[in-house]
């Protein structure tokens, strides 16, 4: 079977939402959506499979976490769904109640972490033509992956 660009792995890759996108103020959740239902459709590109709704410090993971679902229930809940609204009404009743201060906190501290030295290394691997032109080590995870799927050109504060 041959894929148009926009079937490509490429294109799936580019058509996610960004991490920095938010829903209902939570940031990381419009992705994790996306990649949940590419996943179920088999179209999710298999280097987001080996990483999809692991623990922390995968992004998936870090806010599974933080609101205290089980990703086996989010995920029968996005399937279940084609309404983001819901699953977000969803999480609210769910989860753990998180002020819109605890989501800010979230996302600086996302956006704001220090890089352990494996971290760094798993970086280099995972993101090599970004590594090669910038220092991944300062970059945010949100940096990383707009970087990677041509949202972004330079980093944040690199240009």
């Amino acid at each position: 079977m041959v894929m148009t660009q926009d079937e490509s792995a490429d294109g799936i890759r580019r058509s996610l939402r960004s991490p920095r996108e938010v829903l209902g103020g939570f940031p990381i959740l419009p992705r994790l959506i996306d990649k949940i239902r590419l996943h179920a459709a088999g179209r999710l590109p298999p280097a987001y499979v080996a990483n999809l709704m692991k623990p922390p410090p995968f992004l998936d993971g870090r806010f599974l976490d933080f609101v205290g679902i089980p990703a086996r229930e989010l995920e029968e809940v996005v399937l279940s769904s084609n309404d983001d609204e819901n699953i977000l009404d969803w999480i609210r009743r769910r989860g753990i109640p998180r002020s819109s201060g605890e989501i800010g906190e979230l996302r600086f501290s996302i956006e704001h972490a220090p890089v352990a030295p494996d971290r760094l290394a798993h970086r280099i691997r995972s993101y090599p033509e970004v590594a090669a032109r910038f220092d991944v080590g300062r970059m945010s995870p949100f940096d990383l992956i707009d970087l990677d799927e041509g949202r972004i050109l330079v980093p944040a504060g690199r240009g």
